[in-house]
């Protein structure tokens, strides 16, 4: 069966937008956290290998990849609390391997269509971040002071510079050393202003290491906040857009806890850069 949904929109007036791909690339070794199975790819057929009447070739490939490698989202069935996802429901009871979860599946999400929001960390504090640096309701609220804040239904997309070090697998993953990102008074920043999903350019998107994954339970166990890893963030940062239109949608896996995305941001043309600071 197909799915469906209706969504009250308010779509972009501006005609002449400039398009930022937020997604990480895939390849064979790109970073992955140790509690998922790492991305691959092979060609199964290359040019040359089966030919068509007038010299014609098809090259095809496989990838096999978890659900939360690359740049992906966290669905509702992800992170459980004695049992429970969201919305109470005892997940415990409806899971299998083969079948994946039988409720709250990634497949059963909706598109997220909504305005967006950057909040660049580097540039808040004025330097680079290290793992000891937790992004967190002090911060939104200057960051927000003179810009417009989110509101309900809004995507807010924060963004350490960790997207930098992409190409180094132990320096972003940070399992030894830990990594920046949200706590848990961010996250209730977050869904003190309604938000609908929120996304980060780090592997986990709270600040690492935190054993019991608050930041997870809060927003996608107790309010059903979606939450986007591995993001790529530095062009839309380097081009200084705070505020744009935010498109993402998961594959439809059937049973799935978790989804690649190609997430993009949506920015009128004439958009002026904010002054130096």
């Amino acid at each position: 069966m197909s799915a469906s949904w209706q969504l009250t929109v308010d779509w972009p007036s501006f005609t002449d937008a400039r398009v930022f791909d937020l997604a990480q690339q895939m390849y064979t070794g790109i970073p992955h956290h140790p509690n998922h199975p790492p991305y691959s790819f092979t060609l199964t057929k290359r040019h040359g290998e089966v030919m068509y009447p007038d010299g014609v070739s098809a090259a095809a490939e496989m990838i096999t990849t978890g659900g939360h490698v690359g740049t992906h989202v966290d669905g509702l069935a992800h992170v459980s609390r004695l049992g429970k996802v969201y919305g109470g429901v005892d997940i415990t009871a409806n899971q299998s391997y083969a079948g994946g979860v039988t409720d709250v599946s990634v497949h059963e999400l909706a598109p997220l269509l909504a305005p967006g929001h950057l909040v660049d960390a580097t540039v808040a504090l004025d330097r680079a971040l290290t793992p000891a640096d937790a992004v967190g309701a002090d911060l939104f609220e200057s960051w927000f002071a003179n810009r417009a804040r989110p509101r309900p239904g809004d995507v807010v997309l924060v963004r350490t510079g960790w997207d930098e070090k992409w190409a180094d697998n132990a320096a972003y993953l940070g399992v030894n050393s830990g990594a920046p990102g949200v706590d848990l008074s961010g996250a209730r920043w977050l869904t003190d202003h309604g938000v609908v999903a929120a996304g980060a350019d780090t592997i986990a998107f709270e600040h690492m290491p935190s054993p019991a994954l608050a930041v997870h339970c809060h927003l996608l166990v107790d309010n059903g906040v979606l939450i986007m890893e591995a993001m790529n963030l530095a062009a839309l940062s380097a081009a200084q857009v705070w505020d744009f239109f935010f498109i993402a949608t998961p594959l439809s896996i059937r049973g799935g806890t978790g989804s690649p995305i190609r997430p993009l941001a949506v920015a009128p043309q004439t958009t002026a850069p904010e002054p130096a600071r």
